[in-house]
């Protein structure tokens, strides 16, 4: 590896932490700062560019919620000016739900895509993959109470994303990549690499 590649990977895995920090700490100016122009979003309840995606996260933000992220350091891989990395993710959640207060986690691995801009590595993408969820009451005498036929019409893979998202009247697709459905995963790896192959 050349010494160059090295610091672009620590540049890359730098801009991705950067992303999720600001965003978990509702530091909105410096995640857009992360984020390419031409950037785009694919994940359970967002489409679109990262611009947009900052702007949504913002207004998504209600009062009394806590939500953050847990992430294992970036797996970088470098092509020129364009990298993608991988990094296993456990989305964290505490909110109310039904008059009970749930605690949420859902287990994800991150898909990124980043572009150097001159002197600078910013984020072009963000896809997600989704492996399994759960929802339990903080409060062990108090659990949520599911509609059985509600359940079983969300996939497997993040039936509880969907479920959670749902309750906060966000409506959330069925063609999301997840392991539940293995050609899709492998769509998803394909596409990486290849946008990676085109630099």
């Amino acid at each position: 590896m050349h010494e160059q590649e090295r610091f672009d990977r620590i540049d890359v895995a730098d801009i991705i932490l950067r992303e999720r920090l600001a965003r978990d700490n509702r530091q909105w100016d410096e995640m857009a700062a992360c984020y390419h122009p031409d950037s785009v979003v694919e994940v359970s309840w967002f489409r679109g560019s990262g611009a947009e995606f900052v702007a949504q996260s913002r207004k998504a933000v209600r009062e009394g919620s806590v939500n953050f992220h847990i992430m294992t350091p970036p797996v970088v891989n470098v092509r020129k000016d364009r990298a993608i990395s991988e990094t296993p993710c456990i989305l964290r959640s505490f909110s109310m739900m039904n008059g009970v207060e749930i605690s949420f986690e859902g287990f994800v691995r991150l898909f990124w895509r980043a572009q150097r801009d001159g002197d600078r590595w910013l984020i072009a993408g963000l896809r997600c993959l989704y492996m399994k969820d759960e929802i339990h009451g903080r409060n062990p005498n108090r659990q949520p109470v599911f509609d059985e036929a509600q359940l079983a019409a969300y996939r497997d893979s993040y039936r509880y994303t969907s479920a959670n998202l749902a309750n906060l009247g966000i409506a959330v697709t069925d063609d999301l990549p997840g392991i539940d459905r293995p050609e899709m995963v492998s769509q998803l790896r394909a596409g990486e690499l290849e946008w990676l192959a085109a630099a």
